[in-house]
């Protein structure tokens, strides 16, 4: 295997991901930040954390964050922990599609999937968390 089948597969997933979120006029990366947000929705979250926890730089999710507010599927205010950050949520309309994007993911995973036995499928997970860990 090479570094850019890696690469290969990466667009291809987010390629169809992107086609079939469309419909929500989201991009996959929108949905990852909405679903984190959702996880999380009883804790205050800030930029920093979705930084960390989705492994994205500062300006990508600065650009994400801004064209998420525009299309109002987040809004922002004073942190209550520190003003010097701002609390980011999620609003009614991205709450009430959320359960709508999971399945629509949790259905593509399942045809990316098909063929491929859970033995397999747990060790190609493990075989890429060990190339994340040699990454950092």
């Amino acid at each position: 295997m090479h570094l850019i089948d890696f690469k290969i597969l990466n667009t291809a997933i987010e390629r169809l991901l992107n086609k079939e979120l469309s419909e929500f006029g989201i991009t996959y990366t929108q949905a990852t930040v909405i679903g984190y947000l959702k996880r999380n929705i009883n804790q205050e979250i800030c930029q920093k954390d979705i930084e960390y926890n989705l492994g994205l730089t500062t300006p990508t999710v600065s650009s994400i964050l801004s064209r998420m507010e525009e299309k109002k599927m987040i809004f922002t205010q004073p942190s209550k922990s520190d003003r010097r950050y701002k609390s980011i949520s999620l609003t009614p309309k991205a709450i009430e599609i959320a359960e709508d994007i999971s399945i629509k993911i949790e259905r593509i995973t399942k045809m990316l999937f098909r063929g491929i036995s859970a033995q397999e499928q747990e060790a190609t997970g493990a075989t890429i968390k060990k190339i994340i860990e040699n990454i950092e």
